[in-house]
């Protein structure tokens, strides 16, 4: 247990900041107390106190991410000259299978640990504490850094919530999902990818089926309209916004407008590395620029896309709140530094070397070394651009220098890599007692119709070169080289200073 103290932003209804506050973090990995002074609770008394320096939030949750393909670099098809109107188009792309696909698959079969390890350090540095996008195959999932969403269990055996990313095109197809609904699961599905409005029928199918409810989570919403907004906040459903890759793939994003004056509980995704953004903290500026052009959102609004919205979507189907920082709740924090402004500008505006600390569960996992070294001595350092911050991942044998060497091994050698992974590999299916081996969860064409056919990749494969952890001048170059946006996402480039 321990208590941090500084400028507590709660993200509860009533908006409550305590300047000169403290959380009171318990042992069983949930909030003990809030206070807008120090009044110790019961327990608390011998328990080390660490000054914030910055401000409390609670962690930020990403609900809408493909974990497996985060060390992979922004993606256009050369070919293509127009955006893309639909999530059916752009997976049969020319270059797609070989610059995303099968890059991804061979990093999750050859090194599989090392991978999640890498994408899901590249989530925290960023304040992530939650985040949506668990690749299949990994049983049970390595979720020693971050929780995932996906496979999140809290100590107990339940399985919380069903994922549907690969769209379902019929009743039959939706019916194990509508069940696990019926039985109070959470249901996180993509729905409505695009432009064109025909993708309406996929959300149409879902509210056929019964399964707008306040356990669904809708992943993108692009083609959606006020009619069917009004049937989300009827169903109090949530709508997860990824703009960074709407806009990067089809010129376009969901009508949040819209969705915003129908009350919909909006949440934020950063999606994957091919169309999206470093980590949902990037994806929250994303939202602020596009609001500088609409106007429809206050700060407050968009710092609650990555806190309490999600965190309320979660609770839905979670035991224990989330999202917000209040007594029982999660004890999921970050702290970030404070900027002229209000709390939640500041928020905005941060970048991965404004975050001083990170905590999941109780647990502090990532942050400056003079924060974590009392919290947890057995950290082990990890350079973020210029900056010495520390990291636990649960294993002092485990360094940010063998994750990268453990990816680097397979880039460099990928038929090599192959071959390792032809040799766990029985007739086509992965034995799961040799590796910890993930599968994909995008469109895998050279696997045509199975996408878990096969563990190994056919034929040469090329791995670009690991991407760097914080958002730089190469990534805003390319960035800047597509036409689709129409130049709105360049202003991304002022949020680095």
């Amino acid at each position: 247990m321990f208590v941090l103290r500084g400028t507590v932003v709660t993200m509860r209804p009533d908006g409550a900041v305590l300047h000169g506050g403290a959380v009171y973090v318990g042992d069983d990995g949930l909030i003990a107390a809030v206070t807008p002074v120090d009044a110790v609770p019961p327990g608390f008394g011998n328990a080390p106190r660490i000054a914030a320096g910055g401000l409390i939030f609670p962690g930020l949750i990403d609900l809408h991410s493909h974990l497996m393909y985060n060390s992979l670099p922004l993606w256009t098809e050369p070919s293509r000259t127009v955006p893309w109107t639909s999530h059916n188009q752009w997976g049969r792309a020319p270059t797609y299978s070989a610059q995303i696909s099968q890059p991804a698959r061979l990093l999750g079969a050859a090194a599989g640990r090392a991978l999640l390890r890498y994408v899901e350090t590249r989530a925290i540095i960023g304040g992530t504490t939650s985040i949506q996008g668990n690749p299949r195959g990994a049983v049970p999932p390595d979720n020693d850094l971050i929780r995932n969403v996906d496979s999140e269990k809290l100590g107990t055996a339940e399985d919380f919530i069903r994922v549907s990313t690969l769209v379902a095109e019929s009743k039959e197809a939706l019916a194990p999902y509508a069940a696990a609904v019926a039985a109070g699961r959470g249901f996180i599905a993509h729905s409505a990818e695009g432009s064109d409005p025909k993708l309406r029928s996929e959300f149409r199918l879902l509210a056929e089926v019964g399964v707008v409810t306040p356990q669904l989570v809708a992943i993108h919403g692009g083609a959606l309209n006020a009619e069917d907004f009004a049937a989300l906040k009827a169903g109090n459903s949530s709508l997860v916004w990824s703009p960074f890759s709407n806009l990067w793939l089809y010129g376009a994003t969901a009508d949040v407008r819209a969705a915003q004056a129908a009350g919909v509980r909006l949440c934020l995704g950063s999606d994957w590395g091919p169309s999206g953004t470093r980590n949902v903290l990037w994806e929250l500026k994303v939202a602020d620029l596009w609001n500088k052009a609409h106007s429809v959102f206050t700060d407050e609004e968009l710092a609650r896309m990555v806190t309490a919205n999600p965190g309320d979507a979660l609770t839905e189907v979670w035991p224990h709140p989330v999202g917000r920082l209040e007594r029982g709740a999660l004890a999921d924090l970050v702290v970030v530094r404070r900027s002229p402004g209000s709390p939640y500008r500041s928020l905005i505006e941060a970048t991965e070397t404004d975050v001083r600390l990170v905590v999941v569960g109780g647990r502090a996992r990532y942050g400056l070394r003079s924060m974590m070294q009392p919290l947890a001595p057995s950290a082990t350092a990890i350079r973020v651009g210029r900056l010495s911050r520390a990291i636990d991942y649960g294993d002092p044998a485990i360094t940010w220098t063998n994750v990268v060497a453990d990816l680097e091994m397979v880039r460099k050698d990928p038929d090599g890599a192959s071959a390792r992974v032809a040799a766990f590999t029985l007739d086509g299916e992965v034995d799961p007692a040799d590796a910890f081996v993930l599968l994909p969860d995008m469109p895998a064409p050279e696997l045509e119709d199975d996408l878990t056919a096969r563990a190994a990749t056919p034929g040469p494969v090329t791995i670009p070169p690991l991407e760097p952890l914080t958002t730089g001048p190469s990534w805003f170059d390319a960035v800047d080289a597509n036409p689709f946006h129409d130049g709105l996402l360049s202003g991304l480039r002022e949020y680095a200073g």
